[in-house]
């Protein structure tokens, strides 16, 4: 595990369960498990845990500590319902130590909820610096996954987040992520053809600088990609609509049903990004049909209404 001791723990929770925070150490097995080994995945997640006391790659014990600081208030969020109450013969009872009453509803709800979305965040910067800090981890990225992520024409968080307001969230790229291949398989394809689109691929996969139409190609491509994804994968998808950016939610279901947006408002988000998809995707055309006078023309596709109990224009 990430943590060991108790003082690991205690050193990233401040002020969080000051007093004894050995009964948290039985929940960060857990939290790595729901929530690290997802975005990690399982090799990483066990080499960080298995590192020697002394004498540890350097560049692996600071990826570590980026991903402790989250993991730290995962494994509160995951404790907190089950240190609320004591089983005993008689069933569940409500924990309570002597001169310490048990919390109330609305100061239990906001605590869970502060723990998610600092944990959320905590998360987002670890995975954001891995990806500036990649070079240095070339051993531990090198897998199948990663290395097909490359080919993606929207391939990081950063990319997404230019074109819908993601507030450049890496867990909600990850969690985009298959409905951006999909996309890109069937309706970029679509629009470019299959030769087309396997050039841009391969550039980008090579690392090297793309030449200028290369950049306007993706420059026109992209947010019809980011838009058209958001528009089919925000409707399957736990977030909250913060005012500013879309957060998406942790995995636990307490905290999903109270922070979640509604069915409609997300309906309404994904109506939006269609009518957006599909105003960039005009101007795709254009640029499509001007490279290729000979061709026959390129149609913006309309969103199919068949089936649906709501109108898109």
């Amino acid at each position: 595990m990430l943590f060991n001791t108790v003082e690991e723990l205690r050193a990233h929770l401040s002020s969080v369960h000051k007093q004894n925070a050995s009964s948290l150490l039985s929940y960060v097995a857990t939290a790595e498990t729901l929530h690290l080994v997802p975005v990690l995945g399982e090799g990483l997640v066990e080499q960080l845990g298995n590192l020697p006391a002394e004498d540890a790659p350097a560049h692996l014990l600071a990826l570590r500590e980026k991903f402790r600081a989250a993991l730290a208030y995962y494994a509160v969020l995951e404790a907190a319902p089950f240190l609320a109450v004591a089983v005993n013969d008689l069933g569940l009872s409500e924990s309570e130590a002597p001169n310490s009453p048990a919390a109330r509803q609305w100061v239990y709800n906001n605590f869970v909820e502060a723990a998610a979305a600092t944990a959320d965040k905590l998360l987002d910067v670890g995975l954001a610096w891995l990806d500036a800090h990649a070079a240095d981890y070339a051993d531990e990225l090198d897998s199948a996954e990663y290395r097909s992520r490359k080919r993606l024409l929207i391939a990081s968080a950063d990319e997404l987040g230019q074109y819908v307001a993601t507030a450049g969230s890496r867990r909600f790229f990850l969690a985009l992520l298959p409905t951006l291949r999909r996309v890109e398989d069937f309706d970029i394809e679509d629009l470019l053809g299959a030769e087309l689109l396997e050039e841009l691929r391969e550039g980008l996969a090579s690392g090297e600088p793309p030449a200028p139409a290369t950049r306007e190609l993706l420059r026109l491509v992209r947010p019809v990609l980011a838009h058209r994804a958001l528009a089919q994968g925000v409707l399957s998808l736990s977030v909250a609509l913060t005012g500013t950016s879309l957060r998406l939610l942790s995995d636990n279901e307490a905290v999903r049903q109270r922070q979640a947006a509604s069915p409609e408002a997300l309906s309404a988000l994904s109506q939006a990004a269609y009518g957006y998809a599909d105003k960039y995707q005009a101007k795709l055309a254009t640029y499509l049909d001007a490279l290729r006078p000979t061709a026959p023309p390129v149609l913006a596709t309309l969103y199919d209404n068949a089936n649906s109990p709501s109108f898109v224009v």
